[in-house]
């Protein structure tokens, strides 16, 4: 009888230790992956919310941006940063990184325009690319180690080739400031320190459009960005950055591209 006992006790004892180490096991919360999403600062605001959204629907992957000019991330990326994506506004700060044997695949997500950036009074009247040579026009610009800068150094030639001889000249010495993301742009503007600037059509955002106009650059001296990324070889992750690669590419991501102002190459496919 009390061998009986004993064993009946050590039973229980045993299925009360299964049962706990069960619900351990049932209750134990997936792990989260980190993926690392370098990104052109011009992306900020698409991709914040593209971010916030994929997380929403995929709780155990959360994404980390860091977000600064192109230039910046380039160096960081060659340098060792522990990325695991890698979104650039243009190939020139891309291609060292695939040409390192980096990148897994260059791709491009998607293409920008740039317009000219003015407070919602233009107590000036700039209505064109003209109007920024006029005397007492002060510009805030990208620098030329950025693409937006770049751009606007492409920009401003053509519309000098284009019968307005001495034009370059006379802009840039309307230019007051130089920055070396598009994020500096909209304060120097708002505040008033400068009175316009070139930027990407993208980087005025609907609440911003509350003080600040874009101006319509032609096609013809326009510039037409592409923005190249890829995966970084190095990466631990792949499941969870090729998730949310499908994401950002697929119909919601671009659909949120689409309202920031960029055009997805997917989107246009």
């Amino acid at each position: 009888m009390k061998k009986s006992y004993v064993l009946t006790a050590l039973t229980f004892a045993v299925l009360v230790i299964l049962a706990v180490g069960a619900a351990g096991c049932i209750n134990q919360p997936a792990q989260t992956t980190e993926i690392n999403v370098y990104a052109a600062a011009s992306l900020t605001g698409a991709f914040t919310e593209i971010g916030d959204k994929f997380t929403a629907a995929n709780p155990n992957i959360k994404v980390v941006y860091n977000f600064a000019g192109s230039q910046t991330l380039k160096t960081q990326i060659l340098e060792g940063a522990d990325a695991d994506m890698y979104v650039s506004a243009n190939d020139k700060q891309f291609d060292p990184v695939v040409e390192a044997g980096l990148i897994t695949e260059k791709k491009v997500l998607l293409k920008n325009k740039l317009g000219i950036a003015v407070v919602k009074a233009n107590t000036l009247k700039i209505t064109e690319l003209g109007d920024l040579s006029k005397s007492g026009v002060r510009l805030v610009i990208g620098d030329e180690s950025v693409p937006f800068g770049q751009y606007t150094r492409t920009i401003i030639q053509k519309y000098e080739n284009d019968s307005n001889a001495g034009y370059v000249n006379v802009f840039m010495n309307n230019v007051i400031t130089q920055v070396d993301a598009v994020t500096g742009v909209k304060t120097v503007i708002t505040t008033g320190e400068a009175d316009a600037s070139i930027v990407y059509v993208s980087d005025i955002s609907k609440a911003d459009k509350e003080s600040i106009t874009v101006i319509e650059i032609p096609d013809k001296y326009n510039v037409i960005a592409s923005y190249p990324y890829g995966i970084l070889k190095a990466t631990t992750k792949t499941d969870a950055v090729k998730k949310f690669e499908s994401y950002l590419t697929g119909k919601e991501g671009s659909a949120i591209l689409t309202e920031y102002g960029f055009s997805p190459v997917s989107a246009a496919a």
